[in-house]
């Protein structure tokens, strides 16, 4: 399958080597509005001159949109309407607006979009994933997750933390991806209450901490907190409580550990796993290694998916509308001070 990357920053330097690493995939071209960037990144693959010429070839199969989330609607229903399929960086969107276009027309004309969240491709949240769904923690209770870091210094543009731009502050950030991982483990969200605080970085419209309550119809209830003030720096972990054991993934650096018993409140069995090639390889050659790992994973999966095979974790259109209503959700209970009630059908 050749893909084109459209956007040539960091992140798209990342999903280039998850391409190079993936089998069947090829580097089938580049655009970026700064050309000069595109030129770089694609190496020996070509640069497009405009977003046109590059969803009009015929020698592109799928496209990538690693650009701010306030452009995303716009490129992936323009490959889409060219016959292309789509994986979006996360957030999906910048209002869930743009989102439900992206969905509605990845449907009318049957083409796969899908949103980029790695996380659930972390060894460690496999691992956890596994414990919950093949019964190993007994009948799920409850799932929380918290994922911050310093704020502002870890941005490299204003952009970043543009409410125009991003659609919120460290709930899309950081933030979304943990929300699509509770969402993930836990199942369909019923109701979200939320609460937001904003005096710390004191930034227009941007919330500094998010924090999620979140309830499924089956009962499960979902914990969340995205922050950009987590002092002791970048910080996040998952954990899924069951009738007979718990679950929690972590990382930096990478861990997973799984409790067990045969009754509640019994004696118990721990297994814990460091993970320690990949963390002798993050020492080496940085964080970069572990996400193109997950990139990759993700990538064989978004190809599995168009070919109409078995597709792993991949998060879909679908999954990417949830996790933006969710975090719009909190927005307008934090306002209301009011449980906010999902959509049940999207």
């Amino acid at each position: 399958m050749r893909f084109a990357l459209v956007g040539a920053g960091a992140i798209a330097a990342l999903r280039k080597g998850a391409i190079e690493a993936a089998p069947g995939a090829q580097l089938g071209g580049v655009f970026d509005i700064d050309a000069s960037k595109a030129v770089v990144l694609a190496g020996d693959a070509p640069v497009f001159a405009t977003l046109a010429a590059l969803t009009s070839s015929p020698a592109i199969d799928a496209v990538i949109v690693s650009t701010p989330p306030d452009t995303h609607a716009e490129i992936a229903v323009a490959a889409m309407n060219a016959g292309k399929h789509v994986l979006v960086e996360k957030p999906m969107a910048n209002s869930l607006a743009s989102c439900r276009t992206m969905l509605e027309t990845s449907r009318e004309l049957n083409r796969v979009l899908t949103v980029g969240f790695n996380h659930r491709y972390f060894p460690a949240v496999k691992a956890l994933r596994h414990a919950v769904t093949s019964g190993e923690i007994g009948k799920l209770s409850y799932v929380r997750g918290f994922a911050g870091h310093t704020g502002l210094s870890e941005f490299k543009s204003a952009w970043m933390y543009s409410k125009d731009v991003m659609g919120g502050g460290a709930l899309f950030d950081n933030g979304i991806h943990m929300i699509d991982l509770v969402h993930h483990i836990m199942g369909p969200v019923d109701k979200v209450y939320g609460k937001t605080v904003d005096d710390i970085w004191a930034l227009d419209r941007v919330e500094d901490n998010g924090f999620a309550l979140l309830s499924s119809e089956s009962g499960v209830v979902g914990s969340l907190h995205a922050s950009w003030s987590e002092w002791k720096g970048y910080h996040f972990y998952l954990e899924a409580y069951g009738s007979m054991g718990m679950a929690r993934a972590y990382y930096a650096p990478m861990q997973s550990t799984i409790i067990t018993m045969e009754k509640p409140g019994g004696r118990t069995k721990r297994k814990t796993n460091y993970y320690l090639p990949l963390i002798i390889e993050e020492k080496l050659r940085g964080w970069q290694s572990t996400a193109v790992r997950t990139l990759c994973e993700e990538l064989v999966d978004f190809m599995n998916l168009c070919e109409g095979k078995p597709a792993g974790c991949i998060a879909t259109a679908e999954d990417g509308f949830r996790s933006i209503e969710i975090a719009q959700a909190v927005y307008e209970s934090n306002a209301s001070d009011n449980a906010v009630s999902m959509m049940r059908d999207i």
